[in-house]
Formats: C-alpha cells, sequence, structure tokens
C-alpha cells in the first residue's frame, strides 16, 4: 500500500505562460495577422489642428490681396510726395541763385499826359450817352541791369470814374532791354456809357474845381529774360490814380501815382 500512495515530494510537470503584456494610457501594442506589432498612440483633443473652411480661406486670400493693395498705394504716395518735395525744392534753389547773381528790380511805370474827348453831352443830360475817349502816353523803365522784359500780346488798359469803366485800350507788345526807359501812346475807346445822376453831377463839380479824379488800370502779360533763360508768362497788374484839370482836349495831369502789383516777381 505504502508503494502505491504518490508523496507530496513527488515533482509535479508545470506549464509556463508568456507574459501578459502591460497596458498603458498612452499606447499599446498587439500583433497584427503577419506577425508585425501595431503601436496606436492616442493624441489629447486639444492637440487636434483641424483644416478651416473653405470660405476662410477665400476671405484670407481677398484680406491679402486688399494688404497688397493697400502696401502699393501707399508705397506711390509716399514716392510721389518725395518727388514732388523734391522738384520744389529745386526750383527754390535755382531761384534762390538766380536772385542773388542777377538782383531783379520792379519795373516803373508813369502816365506822363492824357488827351480827353467824348464828354460834351455831360453837360445837358444824364440819360444821354457817352463815348468817352482817350490817348494815353505811358512810360514803362527797366531799371535791371541784365534782365530785360519782354511784353506779350493781350494786355489791355480801360480808365475809370469811381467805378464806372469809361473807355478801354490795348498794352503794345514789345521787348524792352536792360537799363531802358520806353515812351509809347495808346488809344481808349468807350461807346454808350451811362452815367447816374450822382456822378453825372459828381463830374461836372470836380470838373468846376478843374479836380477830376481818374484811375487807369492796367492787365499785361510779360515774360522775363535772364541771359539765354525765359520765364513762364507773368500777368502785372498796374494802377495809376491821376487827377486832371479837364475831360475836354489836353488835359493837365496835376499829380499821378503808379504802382505795379508783380506778386512773387521782385
Amino acid at each position: 500500500m505504502s508503494d502505491l500512495t504518490p508523496t507530496s515530494n513527488a515533482t509535479r510537470p508545470t506549464t509556463k505562460l508568456p507574459p501578459r503584456p502591460s497596458k498603458s494610457s498612452n499606447a499599446s501594442s498587439s500583433p497584427s495577422v503577419t506577425g508585425t506589432p501595431v503601436h496606436t498612440i492616442q493624441i489629447p483633443k486639444d492637440c487636434i489642428v483641424n483644416s478651416p473652411p473653405e470660405e476662410n480661406l477665400q476671405k484670407y486670400k481677398s484680406y491679402s490681396r486688399v494688404q497688397t493693395r493697400q502696401r502699393a498705394f501707399r508705397h506711390c504716395h509716399r514716392c510721389l510726395c518725395a518727388s514732388l518735395c523734391l522738384v520744389l525744392l529745386t526750383v527754390v534753389l535755382i531761384m534762390a541763385i538766380l536772385y542773388f547773381i542777377y538782383h531783379p528790380k520792379a519795373p516803373t511805370y508813369t502816365l506822363t499826359s492824357l488827351t480827353i474827348s467824348g464828354f460834351d453831352p455831360l453837360s445837358s443830360s444824364a440819360l444821354t450817352p457817352l463815348s468817352p475817349s482817350i490817348n494815353a502816353t505811358l512810360q514803362t523803365g527797366n531799371p535791371n541791369k541784365r534782365i530785360s522784359i519782354l511784353y506779350q500780346t493781350g494786355g489791355s488798359i480801360s480808365a475809370y470814374y469811381d467805378t464806372v469803366n469809361l473807355c478801354q485800350g490795348e498794352w503794345p507788345e514789345f521787348r524792352q532791354s536792360p537799363h531802358n526807359v520806353t515812351v509809347f501812346e495808346t488809344d481808349l475807346t468807350g461807346s454808350g456809357v451811362l452815367l447816374t445822376s450822382v456822378t453825372r453831377d459828381a463830374i461836372l463839380k470836380a470838373e468846376d474845381n478843374n479836380k477830376v479824379p481818374l484811375k487807369v488800370n492796367a492787365k499785361v502779360p510779360v515774360k522775363i529774360k535772364l541771359g539765354v533763360v525765359t520765364s513762364w508768362r507773368i500777368v502785372v497788374r498796374v494802377s495809376c490814380y491821376v487827377i486832371v484839370d479837364s475831360l475836354n482836349g489836353t488835359a493837365a495831369v496835376l499829380s499821378r501815382k503808379c504802382h505795379a502789383n508783380t506778386h512773387y516777381l521782385w
């Protein structure tokens, strides 16, 4: 009996199992069909980048084009402003150099004599239209040493009593050399001039006192020649205030004062 009973010290056969793979929260592996392990990686949701919608892409391209055009416009605007400033600076520099070289002086104008006619119906009636005529002798002086004045066509002269335009004429075209005095005559004519009773009485009273105030305005286009350089067309406005003793025949000029407005020229 004792030979058939197994003892506790007998050795039992054991089977070894393969190690169970450890589970991880971030990665796991499982055998594939072919035997190659496949790894699965879990990515947090906040790290997932979604592609933008198509309409957002179109808006981005549109905004990019607008910004590109705006940058190009601002660049052109800055270039244009810089070019204009450079041109203006160059012109100012050239004019300053010419000014210090030539020392330009303003021309002088004098109304030397007037021959007046056409005021005979003045004493008869205020409703009678007048046809005044004035032959004016003017003197222009060029005091510059190296500057010539070129008087252009299109100049005009007008004679006024107060605000009433009496007659008009033309300023002749001529060239005035440096250090030159030019005297010329011009005819001023008018027609259909009607005077109010107040103006008529004022003229008659002034003529009785042998002190008739008249104003002669001239608008003269000129060009300035400095050596071989000729300026652009410039308009000179001349105003002469005179007092004559009569409105018939050769009037004696009792007083005269002429002023030339040449703006920035002199």
